[in-house]
């Protein structure tokens, strides 16, 4: 409530409450940016599952009534235009999504199955484990993560036409979808490792767990039932954060010129495909450009949510 004091006129007046408008402002904008990202990842998602059975989604390696839709703007036919070849940037659009997402989705889930279970053993066991683990991750965070990649998928095409067979089975699927995939999920290993490693640190010198550990809980019940449930809620904020590092880190290799195979589409070979011919068909790379944006402004605005609710400090990371 609002305080009043008489003033020198012998007339009271009405001081308002300090600090509670503000705050109040803070709350209600983080909330307008985490409803847009679900309604823009939602939106997202939808369109790239449901793209084959949608009417208004062309095929997005086929070219449109051939040379005649030729780099053709924004219409009411061409929603974001046609590219060079006369395929809708639209359906590229969607098409590239899906690819893009899966790259990066697959990559951050597999750094977190990895990373969760080499972090929870440096932090509980410590020791030599520790010191062992700790000096791959180390070892990870020090190599030149562009070079790695372009390495790997640079050489995903010969490997994938060798003879070379492990446990004897080839690498005639190995495409750079999948070297992409692999390399990414390599490198996301190292930070998630040492994000576990920190939390469990801590966690492991709480009272519940050391009093489950003095009643005899064995290890393993130990490590998923009393210290696991207590990491998720910093690993939901780092796969956020990571799809959105991961979905950039994708359009850069393609930018370089290491992405999937044409006539494949995903948002970064979009633009290295159509960045010399920016004059004449702008939109062709504008429009995988705003969508790239948006998504990673999406997965950022929920991950740094997903943070502030679970008061995940950086500084424990």
């Amino acid at each position: 409530m609002a305080e009043t004091l008489p003033s020198i006129t012998g007339t009271t007046a009405a001081i308002a409450p300090v600090g509670v408008a503000e705050p109040t402002r803070r709350r209600r904008l983080p909330s307008l940016g985490v409803g847009f990202g679900v309604l823009w990842l939602a939106t997202l998602v939808i369109l790239t599952v449901f793209a084959g059975n949608l009417p208004f989604v062309r095929l997005p390696t086929q070219a449109v009534n051939g040379a005649s839709n030729y780099a053709l703007g924004p219409s009411s036919d061409f929603w974001f235009g046609s590219d060079r070849l006369g395929r809708d940037v639209f359906a590229r659009c969607v098409y590239g999504a899906r690819i893009s997402l899966i790259i990066a989705v697959s990559s951050i889930v597999v750094g977190l199955l990895v990373g969760t279970a080499l972090g929870m053993i440096c932090g509980y066991f410590r020791g030599w484990i520790d010191r062992f683990i700790s000096v791959f991750v180390d070892a990870l965070l020090a190599f030149p993560a562009i070079i790695f990649a372009a390495l790997l998928v640079g050489r995903a095409k010969a490997l994938r036409q060798s003879e070379i067979e492990v446990l004897g089975f080839g690498f005639g699927w190995f495409n750079n979808t999948w070297a992409i995939s692999a390399v990414f999920s390599l490198l996301a290993i190292a930070p998630i490792t040492r994000i576990v490693r920190a939390q469990t640190l801590s966690l492991s010198q709480r009272e519940y767990v050391l009093a489950a550990r003095s009643l005899g809980a064995r290890t393993p019940r130990v490590l998923l039932r009393e210290i696991l449930p207590n990491v998720v809620p910093a690993l939901v904020s780092v796969m956020f954060t990571g799809v959105a590092i991961l979905l950039a880190a994708e359009a850069g290799l393609a930018f370089l010129g290491y992405s999937v195979e044409p006539p494949k589409a995903s948002w970064g070979l979009m633009v290295t495909e159509n960045r010399e011919f920016i004059e004449e068909a702008w939109w062709a790379t504008l429009f995988p450009c705003v969508m790239l944006f948006l998504t990673v402004l999406s997965f950022n605005l929920i991950g740094d949510r997903v943070a502030r609710r679970f008061d995940v400090r950086e500084a424990a990371l």
